[in-house]
């Protein structure tokens, strides 16, 4: 399984449409998750340790990450 972990939503239509393509392509070798995540708009370093809570809750023990 592939998980794609973004901050925000996905708003470009562009964007959209290579997701949905890239996701009918790998649907037949693996199962592809995309979690969107809540942006927060205020002190960039809350910014950066609330993002980092968010994102590390959505990892488990026996997950690859890569950076």
């Amino acid at each position: 399984m592939i998980k794609i972990i973004c901050i925000g939503k996905i708003k470009e239509n562009y964007l959209k449409e290579a997701i949905n393509e890239y996701t009918k392509r790998l649907c037949k070798y693996t199962k592809l998750e995309i979690i969107q995540l809540q942006d927060y708009d205020y002190d960039r370093q809350k910014i950066i340790n609330e993002e980092g809570k968010n994102i590390l809750s959505k990892i488990k023990d026996n997950d690859y990450v890569e950076s």
